[in-house]
Order: C-alpha cells, then sequence, then structure tokens
C-alpha cells in the first residue's frame, strides 16, 4: 500500500482493534474533521471523507479481511487489467461464486489451478498479536512509570520442536490430495480447486501426533514483560510491544502485543487533552478583597494572585503546568477556577457582621452586572 493511507492509521486504531474500537475511533475522528465543524476547511473535508472511507470498509467484516490480506487494491480490484476500480467479492458474487469461497485466496486458487494456497502455508508466517491491559494511577499517567505485565501466548512445542509429531514419528503425504494441499473437482476447460479437507491445505499429515500439543506445535506459555508507559499517556491509548505476541507458523516471527491504558481518575484533578482543571473554593472576602491562593499543581503549590473584585467561577490559567504531550510536543494549561463558598452555619457575630455589609451594600452606586440585568428584564417585558 505504498503511498496510501493506512485505515487503521487514519481511525487510530490496531489492526487487532475490535468493532467496537474501530466505531469509536470513527465517530470520535468524524466529530473532528466533520465540515460543520471546519467550515471553508478543504484538508478537513479530505480527511473526513477518507476517515468515512475508512470505516465503511473496516466495519464491513468481508471487506476488512480482503482488506488486511490485500490493501486497497483488493477492494478495488486493480490485480489486473481492465477491473479498476471493481469490488472483486460483489463481482464474484454475482458471476455466481458467492457461497463457495472464504476470500480472494480461494477463488485465485479455484480458477488457476490451485496449489498456491497449499505453499502459502508452509511458508514462514508471523504470529498473531495479542492485546493485554493495565492500570496506572492519574498520576503515574503524569510522570510516566513502568509496569510488568502477564499474560498468555503460545510458544513452539519444545517436546516435538514445533512439528507436532510424536517423536520418532514424522509427516507424511496427504494421501487424499497427494501433497498437493488441494483438491480438484470438475471436468474439460472449467475445473475447481478447493483446500484439502484432510491436511487443509499443507499437503502432508502427522502420522502420530505430539501428545503434549495434541499435534498443534503450540504450547500455551505465561509471558512476564516489562512495559514503559511514557509521560503524558492519556486513557485508553496502546503501547505496542513488539515480537512478544504468540509464536509465528513454520519459523515465522512472533506477533506483538498490544498494551491498552486505563488511567484512574483523580478527586483533585481533572484532564482534558494536555490540559488539567482544579477547583478551589474562595470566601466573599477574598473575591472581594483579593488574597494570595496557594494553588495545587502536579509537581508541588504555587502562589497565584487572586485580583480583588474577582466574580464566583472565574477561571485563571497557569501555562505549562499541565499533561506533557505524549509525543514531545510541550506541555498543557493548568486551568484555576475559583469557586464562591457560601457559610452555612453562621456565628452571631459572623450574621452581624453580613447584616451592616448588606447596608453598606445599599450604599455602592456602581453595579454593572445588577444593570445589565435590569436592562435585560425590561426588554423581555417590553418596558
Amino acid at each position: 500500500m505504498a503511498g496510501k493511507q493506512d485505515y487503521y492509521e487514519l481511525l487510530g486504531v490496531a489492526k487487532t482493534a475490535a468493532p467496537e474500537e474501530i466505531k469509536k475511533a470513527y465517530k470520535k475522528m468524524a466529530m473532528k474533521y466533520h465540515p460543520d465543524r471546519n467550515p471553508g476547511d478543504k484538508e478537513a473535508e479530505e480527511k473526513f471523507k477518507k476517515v468515512n472511507e475508512a470505516y465503511e470498509v473496516l466495519s464491513n467484516p468481508e471487506k476488512r479481511q480482503i482488506y488486511d490480506q490485500y490493501g486497497e487494491d483488493g477492494l478495488k480490484g486493480s490485480f489486473g487489467a481492465g477491473a479498476e476500480g471493481a469490488d472483486f467479492s460483489e463481482m464474484f458474487k454475482n458471476a455466481g461464486f458467492g457461497g463457495g469461497f472464504s476470500n480472494l485466496g480461494d477463488i485465485f486458487d479455484s480458477m488457476f489451478g490451485g496449489g498456491g494456497r497449499g505453499r502459502a502455508r508452509n511458508m514462514p508466517q508471523q504470529g498473531t498479536d495479542l492485546i493485554t491491559k493495565i492500570i496506572v494511577t492519574f498520576k503515574e499517567s503524569y510522570t510516566g512509570t513502568s509496569k510488568e505485565i502477564s499474560f498468555n501466548r503460545s510458544s513452539s512445542c519444545q517436546f516435538c520442536n514445533g512439528t507436532g509429531a510424536e517423536s520418532g514419528s514424522s509427516r507424511k503425504a496427504c494421501p487424499t490430495c497427494k501433497g498437493s494441499g488441494q483438491v480438484r473437482s470438475g471436468n474439460g476447460f472449467f475445473s475447481i480447486s478447493q483446500t484439502c479437507p484432510t491436511c487443509h491445505g499443507e499437503g502432508s499429515i502427522i502420522e502420530k501426533p505430539c501428545t503434549h500439543c495434541h499435534g498443534t506445535g503450540f504450547l500455551k506459555e505465561t509471558k512476564k514483560v516489562e512495559v514503559k508507559v511514557p509521560a503524558g499517556i492519556a486513557d485508553g491509548m496502546q503501547i505496542r510491544v513488539a515480537g512478544e505476541g504468540n509464536s509465528g507458523l513454520n519459523g515465522g516471527p512472533r506477533g506483538d502485543v498490544y498494551v491498552e491504558v486505563r488511567v484512574k481518575s483523580d478527586e483533585l484533578f481533572l484532564r482534558e487533552g494536555n490540559d488539567i482543571y482544579v477547583e478551589i473554593p474562595i470566601t466573599y472576602s477574598q473575591a472581594a478583597l483579593g488574597d494570595k491562593i496557594e494553588v495545587p499543581t502536579m509537581d508541588g503549590t504555587v502562589e497565584m494572585t487572586l485580583p480583588a473584585g474577582t466574580q464566583p467561577n472565574t477561571k485563571m490559567r497557569l501555562k505549562d503546568k499541565g499533561f506533557p504531550d505524549v509525543h514531545g510536543r510541550g506541555k498543557g494549561v493548568l486551568y484555576v477556577i475559583f469557586k464562591l463558598e457560601v457559610p452555612r452555619n453562621l456565628s452571631d457575630g459572623h450574621k452581624e457582621a453580613i447584616m451592616k455589609l448588606k447596608e453598606f451594600e445599599k450604599e455602592i452606586k456602581e453595579r454593572p452586572t445588577l444593570k445589565d440585568y435590569l436592562e435585560k428584564i425590561k426588554k423581555w417585558f417590553g418596558k
């Protein structure tokens, strides 16, 4: 797929992503690049089209299988001249081949004589990927950390060296397909070749299966790996651990392990993107007269000056006090929201002081917020 955008990369998911993950990622990307949110932005419009194109393929099990095996060309039918833009799966269904083939490999084997699929099975193939999860604290996601993960994976059976055959025995040519891995039916010019049902395309069978792996050539093992969690990682992100997945076939490399990171929420801080929000309660006197306020951050406390006349829910910002970008592109902002706290249980002295304040408030001539409110009331009632 050289020069073409990978559909999985477009949606920001792994190739092993479940349908629910793909759907969730699609909704997020579609909202991000939707034309209504990006008026006049041609680049966003193009991204929106590609995201929809990617979801149309990856949300369809049949198309996704073709895409995984043959890429975009498999969907467009560009394997041969004159077929550009065609959907091979639909083309062969319309030609009467709808129910007998699981994928394009079976179709080509059937049309061109077979043997290829059997040979492919004997070639080295990479092992399948695995998915596991870890949980980190809010602070660990900020600073970064290391976590040991434990998971089960398949490994080559040490008793038969991965052959699947009991010691002293061996594989022999399949009596059904005579070693070709394919069986043919039909007469004349057009014959159909399909995967051999006895050896499943291997071309050989095991005379005496290994009693430990039951002829599979693999055994399950528990593996422990130390995973480095980068600073700034967000909830739901994945970390790829290369070469630690299931064993490959015929000497092929192992698959990968994808570690999904879940981040615990925090009682004090709230994260949005790389920005952090914290709420701090203040009294009326602090809001009216101003004060020096100790503000908590992820790295300790800093002092902020609260100006006189601060209004409830005023939001102030501290630059570079948010989360570090996981790709190393700077840090977010810490937003401090000042919440006016009104006391419920007042002492007699406190009540007396507030009553005096109430009298003083009557003398305040400049109250722009009240003036604006009264103007709106007049307009509403047509006065």
